[in-house]
C-alpha cells in the first residue's frame, strides 16, 4: 500500500496535480487516496527526501517551492536529457508506437481546446513519458522523472493560460511530426522548444506575481512599528 500511495502521489506531482507551496494534511491525502494515514505518512517521508514536500517546524506539510536559480538549472537539465531521449525515441519508433503517441496527442489537443487544465496536464505528462519510454533508456528517464517531480507543480501556474496551451500544442505537433518522420534532430529541437516555451512563460508568471506582492506590501517609514 505504501508503494502504491507513493507512486500515486509521485505521478500527481509530476503531472501538476499540486501547486507550489500548497498546504496538505496526511488525513486529507489518506481520504483522497482511500488509504489509512500510515502508508501516506511513509510515502511522504520518501517524497520529502526527494525534495518534493517540505515540513515546517509546526509539522505542516507543503509542496516544495523552487528558487529562480533552481528553475534555470532544471530547465537546462531537461533540455539536455529530454532532447536526448526524443532523439533516441525517433530512431526506435514502431507502428504501434506511432498509434499510441498519435492517440495521446489527440487527447492533449482536445484538452487544450477545452482549456481543461487538469486533463491537459495529466495527458501532457503521459505524452512525454510515453515518448521517452520508447527511447529504452531507463536510467536517463529516471533522472528526467526526478526533475519532473520538482518542476511538475509549477506547470499549474502556466496551464490556465489558453494562449500558452495553444503555443504548447504547436510544439507538441512538431514533436509528433518529427517522431513520425523518424527525424531525430527535429525531435530534439521540438522538445527543446516545448521546454523553453514553458520555462519562459513560467518566468513571466513569477515575475508578475513578485511585482504584485511588491506593490501590495505596505511601506513603512522610520517611525513605523511592525504589526
Amino acid at each position: 500500500m505504501t508503494d502504491q500511495v507513493y507512486r500515486h502521489l509521485r505521478d500527481g506531482l509530476m503531472a501538476g496535480r499540486f501547486a507550489p507551496g500548497q498546504r496538505l494534511t496526511i488525513r486529507y491525502l489518506a481520504e483522497a487516496l482511500g488509504s489509512s494515514p500510515m502508508p501516506v505518512r511513509e510515502a511522504l517521508r520518501r517524497l520529502q527526501a526527494e525534495g518534493a514536500f517540505e515540513f515546517s517546524g509546526t509539522a505542516r506539510l507543503s509542496v516544495g517551492q523552487l528558487s529562480e536559480g533552481q528553475l534555470r538549472d532544471l530547465r537546462d537539465a531537461r533540455v539536455a536529457l529530454e532532447g536526448l531521449l526524443a532523439e533516441r525515441a525517433a530512431a526506435r519508433m514502431t507502428c504501434v508506437d506511432d498509434a499510441e503517441v498519435r492517440q495521446l496527442y489527440g487527447r492533449l489537443q482536445a484538452a487544450a481546446d477545452a482549456v481543461d487544465v487538469t486533463a491537459y496536464l495529466w495527458t501532457n505528462f503521459a505524452f512525454h513519458r510515453r515518448i521517452y519510454q520508447i527511447a529504452q533508456a531507463p536510467m536517463i528517464l529516471g533522472a528526467v522523472e526526478n526533475f519532473w517531480l520538482l518542476i511538475g507543480p509549477c506547470f499549474v501556474l502556466v496551464a490556465p493560460d489558453a494562449a500558452h496551451l495553444q503555443r504548447s500544442m504547436e510544439a507538441h505537433r512538431q514533436i509528433l511530426d518529427a517522431l513520425l518522420d523518424r527525424d531525430a534532430p527535429a525531435a530534439r529541437a521540438a522538445v527543446t522548444d516545448d521546454i523553453m516555451q514553458a520555462a519562459n512563460c513560467l518566468c513571466r508568471v513569477l515575475d508578475k506575481a513578485a511585482k504584485q506582492r511588491s506593490v501590495a506590501a505596505p511601506r513603512r517609514g522610520r517611525g513605523d512599528i511592525p504589526a
